[in-house]
């Protein structure tokens, strides 16, 4: 019989447990009577087991040791609504044995009671005997990929980062509340590493797990010749867009669980399943656009993927990817576990500051300045220089997070990102007192400008505004043809700073526009400044580096700004600084680092 009530009972074996007055062969013919009762009662439904249930009770008071005994008791409880007595009958079976074979309900009802213990393994160990007994079940699996609790979420970052403690929001509501959130366990310095991790899973545009897990149809695209495919920059539906990617590395972590193929590769996928559900969704904004996403994924995977999952489990997997998701560029997407943990700010207290040495290294977060014990932690999630931009652009962005920011930045502070020449004194300092306010104060001589002035500072703003998709530097080049009379926005205006960082990047010049690119490089490092509020930031560092570049032909000028990128260096990558100098001592004590052949070498 494919699915027996219970396995063969070796009664040589079970009667050294037997109670005195029960002999062996009492016990097996009892035990004989009670497996064919219960056979009838399965075919019979609940009525059959209400009919059989004093039998089973008197077989189990007789012979309380017997495992199976219980498990006929659980069943027949089970049928008859006593779920709560079922699970005590049931544990009366697994205290005598851990092993013993429970079917597809009693295996839910174990693991459901093991959930409410927090015993994970053998949350688990239940769920997986219920899967085998049912492959694909809704419940069972449910119950396998259960999110960790606050409790473990707290063990599990602390466990990744001895100076991060979680905590949680309990007063806070709607877009105000933080809820959980990273808090410094010890005091920190600028530069201290406070979390190095790997991402749970990780998405490319080399398109390797996507291979796996979409249909031949939606794979087309990754053949077509280069000019033919489409940008996956902008198309997130291609199969080298890294959202699809990472989707499909969630989905074959889901497969590798419900394989149960090797040990110790399963433990990592199912706690990795469990970090990835306990992550946040932030509120859906469109729920016809992403109930169509939904739908054009499901329909874009392999057959044997849609039997794995539904569209329920890939509406939240976008959610939890959209919501915690890393970018590095358009080429690959990380989603970290504790990193993700950070609340944003426009003026963070920590940076995401990875010296990469490799494609495989861990993403490491640094304090950007001092940090007290207890402070919360806090990223920028647009970065420089991208959050270079104004309060307005920022809100409409932290809506698809489901959050408004409250930092100084975003409510105090002078608006800085949208700087004017002021009429009275001439320097680019004139802003909005305040975000969003349509008074404009200068911040050196202090004069408010006078509303007719200020409205054609908006306008000329509105004017330069680059149309969707065009570059940043067209705004660039539209200032320079202005006379001085016309050009209004101060070189720290946001329009102004996203057209040099776009220009900057393209790399140094030809040597007869090195001057010109100087100046940028120093108005992008003041307006960092400027907006950052602090004299040194790490986004200063690659413009140092350009700048020392670009000034080979005045010593004086390119020490100087090396000895700038070095003070970066020391202040938020002390490590890094500290290798360089030492490779610096051994060169110049000229014992250079050994080389693969065991050889010192010098350039």
């Amino acid at each position: 019989m494919l699915h027996r009530l219970h396995q063969v009972v070796d009664v040589n074996e079970l009667g050294s447990s037997l109670p005195s007055s029960g002999a062996p062969n009492d016990f097996a013919s009892s035990a004989r009577s009670i497996e064919r009762l219960c056979l009838r009662a399965e075919r019979s439904g609940p009525s059959g087991w209400e009919q059989v249930l004093p039998q089973i009770s008197e077989h189990a008071s007789r012979f309380p040791k017997d495992a199976q005994a219980w498990i006929y008791l659980a069943r027949a409880k089970m049928a008859l609504g006593s779920k709560r007595e079922a699970y005590r009958s049931l544990q009366e079976a697994l205290a005598l044995d851990e092993e013993v074979y429970l079917g597809h309900s009693l295996s839910v009802l174990a693991a459901q009671g093991f959930l409410d213990q927090r015993s994970w393994p053998q949350v688990a160990k239940h769920a997986e005997a219920a899967l085998n007994c049912r492959p694909g079940d809704p419940e069972a699996l449910e119950l396998l990929f259960q999110e960790l609790s606050f409790e473990e979420v707290c063990q599990t970052v602390e466990k990744e980062s001895s100076k991060l403690k979680l905590e949680m929001d309990a007063h806070g509501e709607g877009p105000q509340c933080k809820g959980r959130y990273l808090v410094a366990s010890c005091a920190l310095k600028a530069g201290d590493v406070i979390l190095s991790e790997l991402p749970l899973f990780e998405g490319n545009t080399d398109a390797k797990k996507s291979e796996k897990v979409y249909s031949d149809a939606f794979l087309e695209k990754l053949h077509a010749k280069e000019e033919q495919q489409d940008d996956f920059e902008e198309d997130c539906f291609h199969p080298r867009s890294p959202l699809m990617d990472c989707v499909a590395a969630v989905l074959l972590c889901k497969l590798e669980v419900l394989d149960k193929e090797g040990k110790d590769s399963w433990d990592l996928a199912a706690l990795n399943m469990r970090k990835f559900c306990a992550l946040c969704r932030s509120p859906v904004q469109s729920t016809t656009d992403h109930k169509e996403c939904v739908e054009d994924l499901w329909g874009a995977l392999k057959p044997e993927l849609q039997k794995v999952t539904s569209l329920e489990e890939l509406s939240h997997i976008i959610q939890i990817l959209s919501s915690n998701r890393f970018g590095h560029g358009g080429n690959s997407m990380q989603l970290m576990f504790a990193g993700s943990m950070f609340e944003h700010s426009c003026l963070p207290n920590c940076f995401l500051g990875t010296w990469a040495t490799s494609d495989h290294a861990p993403q490491t977060y640094r304090a950007l300045r001092d940090i007290e014990k207890g402070e919360a932690l806090s990223i920028d999630y647009l970065n420089f220089p991208l959050g270079y931009c104004p309060v307005s652009a920022r809100a409409q962005s932290f809506q698809n997070w489901g959050f408004t920011c409250s930092c100084l930045r975003c409510t105090e502070l002078p608006e800085v990102e949208r700087s004017f020449y002021c009429p009275d004194c001439g320097e680019p300092d004139l802003c909005p007192r305040k975000p969003g306010s349509s008074e404009l104060q200068c911040l050196s001589c202090k004069k408010v400008a006078e509303a007719d002035y200020a409205a054609r500072c908006f306008e000329k703003e509105a004017q330069l505004q680059p149309e969707p998709g065009s570059p940043a530097t067209e705004t660039l080049r539209k200032i320079q043809g202005e006379t001085d009379e016309e050009n209004l926005l101060g070189h720290r205006h946001h329009l102004v700073v996203q057209a040099l960082w776009q220009d900057v990047e393209e790399g140094l010049p030809d040597s007869a526009e090195l001057p010109a690119f100087q100046q940028m490089l120093e108005a992008l490092i003041e307006s960092i400044s400027s907006v950052g509020r602090l004299e040194l930031h790490p986004s200063m560092l690659n413009f140092y580096h350009l700048a020392a570049l670009s000034t080979q032909e005045d010593l004086e000028a390119q020490k100087h700004y090396l000895q700038l990128e070095h003070r970066i260096l020391q202040r938020f990558y002390p490590d890094e600084a500290q290798r360089q100098e030492d490779e610096i001592m051994a060169l110049v004590k000229c014992n250079a680092p050994p080389t693969k052949d065991g050889l010192g070498q010098m350039d």
